[in-house]
């Protein structure tokens, strides 16, 4: 008999707790409703916001700025209205991203743009300026890299490139074309 009860004795007490908590999370949830908090509403507007991310020395990494931030504490995410986002980087230069929408995960190691998306890598030594337009950008800080499946246009002087998405790997100044790639160019020698 008492092998028994000391071996119900513990599922018990994690069944009465699990029904605690379930019954907790449930008041929470009505109370939250009964006293008119909406989820999908912010619970926080920025206007005019810029955050810096720097390495371990203090160098900033990336520069982010959004007319308005919205963060939603239903879903965690933040929602930015015409964001810009900067990664400096000591030899390439640096890239421009900008776009009427925007949000970033809670970690902030995604950063997905849409809308009207502008890619521009000013001119540096021995570089020409680059320009890139799509849809939708999906940017991964961390790893310093984008990404897009949406149809894109890349525009250099003398130059224009289309494809059906890209992956860039943002410190070599790599792209990678995926699908339906056209290029045209134009000879400057013969205008």
């Amino acid at each position: 008999m008492r092998e028994g009860f000391a071996l119900w004795l513990p599922m018990t007490l994690l069944v009465m707790l699990a029904l605690l908590t379930f019954w907790i999370d449930q008041s929470v949830k009505e109370a939250g409703s009964r006293n008119g908090i909406n989820l999908e509403e912010p619970d926080s507007i920025v206007e005019s916001f810029l955050a810096v991310s720097t390495d371990a020395a203090g160098v900033p990494r990336y520069r982010l700025t959004a007319d308005k931030l919205s963060h939603f504490s239903g879903n965690k995410l933040t929602s930015l209205d015409k964001p810009t986002l900067t990664q400096f980087h000591e030899k390439q230069g640096e890239i421009r991203i900008s776009s009427s929408k925007a949000s970033v995960t809670p970690d902030g190691e995604k950063v997905v743009f849409s809308g009207q998306v502008n890619l521009l890598r000013p001119a540096v030594a021995g570089t020409r300026e680059m320009t890139m337009q799509t849809s939708y950008l999906e940017v991964h800080t961390g790893k310093s890299e984008a990404f897009t499946g949406q149809p894109v246009v890349i525009r250099q002087p003398g130059m224009q490139i289309t494809a059906a998405g890209l992956h860039l790997f943002a410190d070599t100044r790599v792209l990678k074309l995926k699908g339906r790639v056209k290029a045209q160019y134009q000879n400057a020698n013969r205008a």
